[in-house]
């Protein structure tokens, strides 16, 4: 049986799938830190945002250039307050309608049952290419 962790994490991606941001804000701590691997100059949702405003900019930025089409969470592991998550993403990027296909891999940090840290990592470069920006 997976640990009650896991269970909210598919949960939260769930509702993130369907727009539905309520789950995910309502469990961020008011000192989150949000932070993607891509850079800011490629894509605006990158770098590191704090707090739950900066985490409502970045889920607005990802929003205002893509649509979410697929994220399937193939896997979910580590214990405690730190979990790792590996999936498949497709976005559409609303301006040309293209698509990039990646995998995601989150780490995600939790203190006193709140999230107090998120971190992405995928390939840029791949998504850019995908994108026709490369």
């Amino acid at each position: 049986m997976p640990p009650p962790l896991h269970e909210t994490l598919r949960a939260l991606q769930r509702a993130y799938l369907q727009g539905d941001l309520g789950p995910l804000m309502a469990i961020a701590s008011d000192d989150i830190v949000w932070d993607s691997n891509a850079r800011r100059s490629q894509f605006r949702f990158g770098g590191v945002f704090k707090g739950r405003v900066g985490l409502q900019e970045a889920l607005s930025l990802i929003a205002s250039e893509f649509a979410m089409l697929k994220y399937d969470v193939q896997e979910i592991v580590g214990d405690g307050d730190t979990v790792w998550a590996l999936s498949d993403v497709i976005l559409s990027e609303h301006k040309t309608g293209k698509r990039a296909s990646f995998r995601l891999a989150n780490r995600w940090q939790f203190k006193d049952g709140k999230l107090v840290q998120f971190t992405e990592f995928f390939d840029t470069a791949g998504a850019l290419a995908d994108l026709g920006r490369i």
